[in-house]
């Protein structure tokens, strides 16, 4: 399994295309600089997810040196509240991870009918379909639904 943060890769792979991006004739093929500044975007958006993760684990160590030292009963919570985010970080890292193969950089169609089942069927079809969007927007996707006409449209 790849490491999923080394700072210090992410940090020389940003040089590099900075330094690749500087040169004049970088900007002619415009399909090589939108595939370079696409990574260089990804590339700056892990390195501040990792910043934000070790920032939230530095507190999270200090906080227990301090409970190891003191019976002060306001940090518990507190490192239990950074604990809890720094799970979710993860968890969301641990999404990207699996994400992160090339072709699921590509978009994707999902669709959902209702075939059979009346006003009903379409109720909870529309109710999916809205979870299904709500999720996505959630998680930094873009999202665009398309309604049928039969379906009601999203508000």
């Amino acid at each position: 399994m790849k490491a999923v943060f080394n700072l210090r890769e992410l940090s020389v792979r940003i040089k590099d295309l900075d330094q690749l991006i500087s040169q004049p004739t970088f900007w002619d093929n415009s399909v090589i600089f939108y595939q370079k500044l696409q990574e260089i975007e990804s590339l700056n958006a892990k390195k501040k997810q990792y910043q934000r993760s070790h920032f939230i684990l530095e507190d999270i160590k200090a906080a227990l040196e301090l409970l190891e030292l003191s019976a002060d009963q306001e940090l518990l919570p507190e490192a239990q509240t950074n604990l809890t985010q720094l799970q979710q970080e993860l968890e969301t890292v641990e999404i990207q991870q699996l994400l992160s193969y090339p072709h699921d950089q590509k978009g994707a169609f999902l669709a959902i009918t209702a075939k059979v089942g009346g006003i009903d069927a379409q109720d909870w079809a529309f109710i999916l379909l809205r979870l299904y969007h709500r999720w996505a927007v959630n998680h930094n996707h873009k999202a665009k639904p398309i309604c049928n006409s039969q379906i009601k449209p999203l508000q």
